[in-house]
């Protein structure tokens, strides 16, 4: 053995590569050959755990062994098997010639000399290892030593000199393990984020694509595709891949239905050499093969995509046969995946349904629109027919009372059309013509023109602002003297006998207010709800003894609304009701 002094030194500077430099292969080869030069052992060899196989990565010793050596693949549950028939020096297990078992032996490479017949000769079948564990206890790998260089079994202080080497590797190994952790928790941080981020894409498309191209890439896939399926008869059937677009091809017709027949979702399937998950698939098994085949891969996982126990979609992983298996993190990312994806084909699905219905009740409503036009015109001659001659016939013949009665409800006839072409045409414009225009002149003109109905039903009508300053706001006179109109009418209709209506203004800096304050039968609260929706009456008898199209409010609110405005209710039953309309004053801009 090369003198003890030397095997430190080489250690010491060991030691401190080991715990400064990134560069692991470089470290492993150096500690191997560093047992061959410094120990003197002919041959060392270091295996690294990858998957359930033993991989020897660094091998040091005469160039024909490292060459037999080099890349062989031994299961780890059978390194295991032979450290527990080891005897135990320290970290290292030997096993002496004659115990190891004759599979094994034909499995192993067997250095070809004649052993010395002393007791402590070194003989061919003999193997000295040193299991590499973390620190956590978790192996890592294995070393191997074979040919000491007198010929004999190390003693006890050769042995703890190989000891320390051994140390070292697993401290490498154990730094490279950690640093690779870090690394994979940050690509698949990077694919999770980027999968999540694509359901803000504009289309499903456009997000299948972004999502599996980022998983494909992150998980080495040498073809990775997503298809999607219909639920409950809506949205398409989409497909996507990467690096190559999905092609008809790469579709499993008969999954589906394999799909939902599994017990337990979500799940990985994984076929390859062995088809471990082909009884799953028992209709899809061969069509898989074929498609693994035509893309030159080697064993697929397969997940479905379920959300909300809907089957919305499957995702296909494909891999090389030297690609190594998926790691425990990289399964629960693969199903988080399968998750986020099954999110985002339902949420489009439901944003596809929701755009779809609104669709169909922008068309009810254009439809509705247009019928209310068509029969109100349809209306509008023959009524004014009818007016015009029952109103001859009353010039004509005075004693005929009916004919009052016929003009009366011909009128009311007639206001019902207006009111149905003036709805029919707030439904379908956006813009209006509008001018300054002096609100307050407005709301006089209004109770003016109210103030001898109100006479004849014993209401007290009263403008409090009257006699004020112009209030300038910008809009159509027409359509806000409506509006004042229609608040004023209401207040006074549903006023009884004694009661008073009266009308207010009020202005903060950018806006005015116009309160139409009434002691009349007032609304209840389940009523308010709907008082501005079209063609709603009040469930209150008293409010449905007053004759109306319920239709007068909703023109108002829509063309206050139209206006930039508002028009609010306050309301108590039998306690009367408070209309609040709501303006922007005009400005600077207005006038340009």
């Amino acid at each position: 053995m090369p003198h003890n002094q030397d095997a430190l030194k080489r250690l010491a500077e060991l030691m401190r590569r080991v715990n400064s430099s990134t560069d692991t292969e470089v470290i492993l080869e150096e500690i191997a050959r560093g047992v061959v030069d410094v120990l003197g052992y002919g041959v060392a060899a270091i295996a690294r755990l990858e998957g359930e196989m033993l991989v020897m990565t660094h091998v040091a010793g005469p160039p024909e062994v490292v060459s037999q050596i080099l890349h062989r693949r031994t299961p780890a549950e059978q390194i295991l098997d032979e450290f527990r028939e080891a005897d135990k020096w320290g970290i290292l297990r030997f096993i002496p010639a004659g115990r190891m078992s004759e599979e094994r032996l034909r499995a192993a490479w067997i250095p070809e000399f004649h052993p010395d017949s002393a007791s402590d000769a070194w003989h061919p079948e003999h193997a000295l290892y040193a299991p590499l564990y973390s620190s956590s206890g978790e192996l890592l790998g294995n070393m191997a030593v074979d040919l000491p260089a007198d010929g004999k079994v190390p003693h006890e202080a050769d042995r703890e000199l190989l000891e320390m080497f051994a140390v070292q590797a697993g401290v490498a190994l154990s730094n490279a393990r950690e640093r690779d952790r870090l690394t994979d928790r940050a690509r698949l941080d990077r694919m999770l984020t980027t999968v999540a981020g694509a359901g803000t894409q504009q289309s499903l498309s456009q997000a299948l694509h972004t999502a599996v191209a980022a998983v494909g890439e992150s998980l080495g896939a040498v073809q990775a595709w997503v298809r999607t399926f219909p639920i409950d008869a809506q949205g398409s059937q989409l497909g996507a891949g990467s690096p190559r677009p999905f092609v008809p091809e790469l579709d499993l017709p008969d999954v589906r239905d394999e799909l939902a027949a599994l017990e337990r979702t979500p799940v990985l399937l994984e076929l390859g050499p062995g088809e471990r998950d082909a009884r799953h698939l028992p209709l899809s098994a061969a069509r898989l093969a074929d498609v693994m085949q035509g893309i030159r891969a080697e064993r697929v996982v397969l997940c479905p995509l379920v959300s909300q126990d809907d089957l919305v979609g499957y995702l296909v992983l494909a891999h090389t046969r030297n690609a190594p298996a998926l790691s425990r993190a990289e399964s629960d990312a693969v199903l988080e995946v399968s998750r986020l994806l099954a999110q985002i084909v339902r949420a489009s699905r439901v944003l596809e349904t929701e755009q779809r219905l609104v669709q169909e009740l922008r068309e009810l409503a254009r439809y509705r629109s247009e019928l209310i036009a068509t029969i109100s015109h349809e209306l509008k001659t023959p009524l004014t027919a009818i007016l015009g001659h029952a109103e001859l016939i009353s010039d004509r013949h005075p004693e005929l009372n009916s004919i009052d009665a016929i003009i009366r409800n011909a009128g009311r006839l007639s206001n019902l059309v207006a009111n149905l072409l003036h709805y029919s045409r707030i439904q379908g414009r956006r813009e209006t013509v509008r001018r300054a225009v002096d609100l307050a002149e407005l709301c006089e003109a209004s109770v003016d023109l109210l103030d001898i109905r109100a006479k004849q039903a014993g209401v007290h009508l009263a403008f409090l602002n009257s006699g004020s300053p112009p209030v300038v706001v910008f809009g159509d006179p027409e359509e806000l003297a409506r509006v004042i109109d229609n608040m004023v009418d209401n207040a006074v209709k549903y006023t009884p006998e004694d009661g008073s209506v009266t009308v207010s203004m009020a202005m903060t800096v950018d806006e005015v207010t116009v309160d139409v304050a009434d002691t009349g039968i007032g609304i209840s609260v389940a009523d308010q709800g709907h008082v501005f929706s079209a063609f709603h009456r009040s469930t209150n008898p008293n409010a449905l003894s007053v004759p109306g199209t319920g239709l007068g409010l909703p023109i108002a609110q829509r063309i206050a609304e139209s206006h930039g405005g508002t028009l609010t209710l306050e309301s108590e039953l039998g306690r009367g009701s408070t209309f609040r309309f709501t303006l922007p004053l005009r400005s600077s801009r207005d006038e340009g």
